[in-house]
């Protein structure tokens, strides 16, 4: 995955530049910056996670895995909705019902079933809690203080492993932020003022 942002950096004729990560996209922007120091000046982590779901410690992790697991592998693909509902209710719980059953339909066209269950497997096992500690730029670590997807005990851990983060409790319980929610409006307020003084 990081010599895919690596390829997608050089076509774009990056070289420097912030970096953003979002949910388990998060593990691979600390990779990144550790293993490419001269590229990033500064991380934005949001909803994120070192570890995977296998890798925690919290009891409940272990069995959403196992649910997951199973929505995936009997549902995904289905015509039938309430299988991928699993997911938006788990990501997006406070989803107006039309935006949730947008979500429960662009999880059935954006990724096959054959695709979903390795994606699920590789975020549920990946592990770069040691690798934080290497992180040497300003990183700003934001997180929904009800996100079920990653709770926020995974977020703390993000920001106090990595060297002199920044932590920033953002409100509610989704994991995917939604437009005209304090915390949207939040996020975009921290960014901007982190961006200003750290994109050099």
């Amino acid at each position: 995955m990081t010599g895919d942002m690596s390829t997608v950096a050089a076509a774009a004729g990056l070289s420097r530049f912030a970096l953003l990560g979002i949910s388990q996209g998060c593990s691979f922007s600390v990779r990144y910056a550790v293993e490419n120091p001269e590229q990033v000046t500064c991380l934005v982590l949001l909803g994120g996670f070192l570890r995977g779901r296998l890798k925690r410690t919290q009891p409940d992790q272990k069995h959403l895995y196992k649910v997951g697991t199973m929505m995936i592998r009997d549902g995904w693909g289905s015509t039938n909705p309430v299988f991928r509902h699993f997911f938006t209710t788990t990501f997006m719980p406070d989803a107006q019902p039309e935006m949730a059953a947008n979500f429960d339909e662009l999880q059935r066209i954006a990724t096959s079933p054959e695709a979903a269950m390795p994606i699920w497997k590789m975020n549920s096992t990946v592990d770069v809690t040691e690798l934080a500690k290497q992180v040497n730029v300003p990183t700003l670590v934001l997180h929904c203080i009800g996100d079920r997807v990653a709770p926020i005990e995974e977020g703390r851990l993000m920001a106090t492993l990595i060297p002199n983060a920044t932590f920033v409790e953002l409100p509610g319980n989704n994991h995917v932020l939604m437009e005209d929610t304090a915390a949207f409006e939040q996020f975009f307020d921290e960014c901007s003022r982190f961006l200003t003084a750290y994109n050099q």
